[in-house]
């Protein structure tokens, strides 16, 4: 009897354990205010050894320097608090690495005048930390469009694109996309107009925006208004480049 009493004790103590233990391997998941979802994996902390200390408990993380129901700023945890008992460099990697715990993607900005733009935080992440750009130049989450005038005074990417940390501005064709433009003219054959051939010798800012806006002519322009130095005359004029008044085949394929 003393036997089978002993056996439904650890049984049950067993049991209680099990539950326990299956409750706390269940992941976590932090809605960070502008810094997207952070996902805690209890299985993944309690699985293997600390890359520098011992075996990772309960204990370790479920003390006076983490309680349920408080949130922990990045600040606190600088402090020692919640996640920053071990993420100090010392017992784990650092809380500067912070795409260990915050997911990053690429953002994709609609510009109106030159298409969409794409920003890559993994290219940037291999030069450069987090702290590089936030909370000085941007803060995390949607912030204030700022155009290229105010980059050139050094707002938002102009901070670093200055042609002497990383490339300036005015090398535009690196973030914003150029495709050649064709060009229908009744009689004359297609007019091809590539971008990556011009700027072999000059840049953007030689057409754009005194010559063309940024989305190009959408009203056409005549040869005779080219000879007056309309369009394409403005360079084609025998000084610059070629004359619009002759070779012709060099843009009309005939």
């Amino acid at each position: 009897m003393r036997v089978r009493w002993t056996t439904y004790i650890l049984a049950m103590l067993f049991g209680s354990f099990t539950l326990a233990y299956s409750m706390e391997l269940k992941d976590k998941t932090f809605n960070t205010e502008k810094a997207g979802k952070v996902v805690f994996s209890h299985s993944s902390h309690l699985k293997k050894k600390n890359a520098r200390t011992a075996n990772v408990g309960c204990k370790s993380c479920h003390n006076s320097n983490l309680k349920e129901n408080v949130r922990y700023t990045m600040a606190d945890m600088d402090k020692g608090k919640s996640c920053g008992m071990c993420h100090n460099g010392a017992k784990a990697f650092a809380l500067s690495g912070c795409t260990s715990c915050h997911k990053v993607r690429q953002i994709t900005y609609n510009v109106k005048e030159t298409g969409p733009t794409t920003f890559s935080h993994s290219a940037h992440l291999k030069t450069m930390q987090c702290s590089s750009c936030h909370n000085t130049i941007f803060k995390p989450g949607p912030n204030k469009r700022v155009n290229m005038a105010e980059m050139e005074k050094g707002k938002s990417c102009g901070a670093c694109h200055d042609g002497k940390k990383s490339f300036a501005l005015s090398k535009c064709t690196r973030c914003h996309p150029v495709k050649d433009r064709s060009y229908k003219i009744a009689g004359a054959g297609n007019v091809e107009f590539s971008h990556a051939f011009h700027l072999e010798a000059y840049g953007c800012k030689d057409c754009h925006a005194h010559l063309y806006s940024h989305r190009g002519h959408k009203k056409a322009v005549t040869m005779a208004e080219m000879e007056k130095g309309k369009s394409c005359g403005a360079c084609h004029d025998s000084k610059t480049a070629f004359t619009v008044k002759e070779n012709c085949d060099r843009c009309h394929k005939v």
